[in-house]
């Protein structure tokens, strides 16, 4: 994605028609107090959602790491670590709208059922595909009906940074179903230094040179994502 404003990311939301349906199960996952729900009970709906969702794969990307440091790929560890901060700044920009809007939420409780890394490597790129086919064009096409501006941006830095995720996972695992060793050794002895927009959640794997092609903020927003140890 090139860089745009913010205002550009809101007339592109206009302009596109959302085909897929929301898998997700829009509900109440915290006692709202009176009123604040008048103007946008549904944004409010589809931001629990969301947190929750995003909560709960920043868990699941952090015991996949510890995993992948066991079986002894650093590098691997180190790209869900990566995916766990990108994550957790998703949930938190959600989690500071609904604050404003007054929506008190419970954190998810949930539990993680763990695999081999090839096999969480599987889960993950199926977890962020069907975000970005189906997820989060659900979400986006609910939130139109509201314009709530600052939720829509929050929602496509979203999309935009989980569209990230998919095509690295799918680099790291593109041969894994039958020749997950080699690629394995090869992802290994490559040299990654990931890096996480504070804003936005891009994840990209070198130093950055320019404003965040997603949320076109400075490089200085930029994190570099500790190795798992």
């Amino acid at each position: 994605m090139g860089k745009i404003s913010r205002r550009k990311f809101l007339y592109r939301i206009a302009s596109l028609s959302f085909f897929y349906p929301l898998s997700a199960v829009i509900a109440s996952s915290g006692e709202m107090k009176p009123g604040n729900n008048d103007r946008f009970p549904v944004t409010i709906a589809v931001l629990q959602a969301a947190y929750e969702a995003e909560r709960m794969a920043s868990e699941y990307y952090i015991v996949y790491s510890r995993k992948a440091v066991e079986e002894k790929y650093p590098n691997i560890a180190y790209l869900f670590s990566a995916f766990s901060l990108s994550e957790k700044i998703h949930a938190e920009n959600y989690k500071k709208i609904l604050n404003s809007l007054s929506s008190r939420l419970e954190e998810p409780e949930f539990e993680i059922s763990i695999s081999d890394t090839k096999a969480n490597l599987i889960k993950a790129s199926e977890g962020e595909l069907n975000k970005i086919k189906t997820t989060y064009p659900g979400f986006l096409a609910k939130l139109k009906k509201e314009s709530h501006d600052q939720a829509v941006i929050s929602c496509m830095y979203s999309w935009k940074s989980h569209q990230q995720h998919k095509r690295k996972i799918t680099e790291v695992r593109k041969y894994s179903p039958l020749f997950f060793g080699h690629v394995a050794k090869k992802i290994e002895g490559a040299k990654y230094d990931f890096y996480v927009c504070k804003i936005c959640g891009s994840t990209i794997d070198e130093a950055p040179q320019t404003p965040c092609d997603i949320c076109n903020h400075p490089n200085l927003h930029y994190h570099n994502v500790l190795k798992p140890a």
